[in-house]
This record gives structure tokens, sequence and C-alpha cells, in this order.
């Protein structure tokens, strides 16, 4: 049987937060007798320069929903018409991931210990805009964050939009 395309960007979408995920592990210590010393350009990059790879601490505001369906069908994924696909994918294992509709980038959340499921602050809010504190990661285009806390994203007016369908 020939996988689906939906199937496919799944796996892409998992492997893409397989990637941050390694890129937000802690490095090992460098074995004894080893010399210690960086290389490349980027190790003098001054303090704060925004490194790629390297993880900031910030908060970022989106949208949570399924990479798989947003990478086939784009931002009209993420809405009511998609909301039950998107519980069934996180449900079944797929990876969720923050949009942040401003900058046109997705967020793939990545796992800061093995067991421990990377989509459980996030279920409550599938579909609905949020503030994620997290470490964030920048590696090959891709983005990724460590979430350290999720709160309802509060509108401009001062009311909570968690309840409110996602959208511009």
């Amino acid at each position: 049987m020939k996988p689906s395309n939906h199937d496919t960007l799944a796996l892409a979408a998992l492997a893409a937060a397989l990637l941050l995920a390694v890129a937000a592990a802690p490095t090992p210590p460098p074995a004894t007798g080893s010399h210690q010393h960086e290389h490349g350009a980027a190790a003098k990059a001054p303090e704060g320069a925004g490194q790629r790879g390297a993880g900031k601490t910030m908060t970022i505001v989106g949208e949570v929903m399924d990479p798989a369906c947003f990478l086939e069908a784009g931002p009209k994924s993420i809405g009511p018409g998609h909301y039950q696909c998107a519980i069934d994918c996180a449900r079944s294992g797929q990876t969720l991931a923050i949009y942040d509709r401003d900058q046109d980038r997705i967020y793939f959340i990545a796992g800061e210990l093995p067991g421990k499921n990377p989509n459980d602050p996030l279920m409550p809010y599938i579909h609905k805009k949020v503030d994620v504190l997290g470490t964030v990661y920048h590696r090959a285009d891709a983005y990724g964050i460590v979430i350290l806390k999720v709160t309802p994203h509060e509108d401009k007016t001062g009311g909570a939009a968690a309840g409110a369908p996602a959208g511009k």
C-alpha cells in the first residue's frame, strides 16, 4: 500500500521535530585528554548576536496546529474543519507545532526529556492562539521550541482569545 501525502508530510514533520530535539539536547562534556576549543567563526560571534542553533529563552505567539495538515493544505488547515484531524494526529503521535502568522513561521515542539509527550501542554489549545514561553532553537531554517509555559493569548482589547476561532 502506497503511503498518502498526509503520511509522507507527517513523517517529514516528525523528522524536523527530531532534528530540533537533537539540537536542543545538552552537549556532553569533552572526553578526558581532549583539547577544548571552538571551531569556526561562530565561536567568535559577539555575545547575544543571535547565533543559529543557540537556544534562546523567549515567548512566541501563535496558533497550535498539526504541521502535517499545514504543510499539505496551508493556513486554511488551522480552523474548525481540521480540528478533529489535529486532535487525532496528536493522539497518534504527530508532534504539534505553533504557527506564527505574522512571521509565517512554524515552531516545531521539541521534547526536553525522553518519555515525556511534548504535546501534553498544547492539547487544550489546538487551533487556538497562545503565548508560549520556552527555549527557541533555529537550525537549517527550521525553528523549534522546548516549552516552559503555555498561556491563552490575550487580544489587544484585553479579552482572552483562547476560546475564539483561530485566524485573523
